[in-house]
């Protein structure tokens, strides 16, 4: 479902794509009817604290959502000397009952790609409670835990 929230007046040819998928288990289970929706990054902040809503989708049986269109930059800043970034930043908020939500942020779209954005939902047990925090992470930067072998 749109949101309505993308002017189509500013549309031009710097169009990517996202396809998020929301499983649990590690990925091994389809979340079906899990509530995504797609913020504008103002300022790198959470996708509910910051941005604008741009769309509001649900997974389908595969927990998968349709593909959608969203504005960028142009690929050509990548030519360009200095700190041009030749992407755009959004964020991804999902919920779904009887899981904790995720937010994820600063998930980059290219003009012309289409990124695939997996999610994987904790389920909420009997002993926690659903209001808890989830801590988010940053999509670029994941770190790995320092384990001993």
């Amino acid at each position: 479902v749109y949101s309505g929230g993308v002017n189509m007046e500013n549309l031009t040819d710097e169009i990517g794509f996202l396809a998020v998928t929301v499983r649990t288990s590690n990925g091994a289970i389809p979340i079906e009817n899990a509530k995504v929706s797609i913020y504008e990054n103002y300022d790198n902040g959470g996708a509910n604290s910051n941005g604008h809503l741009i769309y509001s989708l649900r997974t389908n049986n595969f927990g998968q959502t349709l593909k959608i269109a969203l504005p960028t930059k142009s690929m050509s800043l990548s030519l360009e000397p200095g700190n041009l970034q030749p992407f755009t930043s959004y964020n991804i908020f999902v919920s779904s009952e009887g899981y904790f939500d995720s937010d994820v942020i600063n998930v980059p779209i290219f003009q012309g790609v289409t990124s695939l954005q997996p999610i994987n939902l904790i389920p909420v047990s009997e002993f926690a409670n659903p209001t808890d925090d989830v801590p988010f992470y940053d999509s670029r930067f994941v770190e790995i835990p320092n384990t001993k072998l």
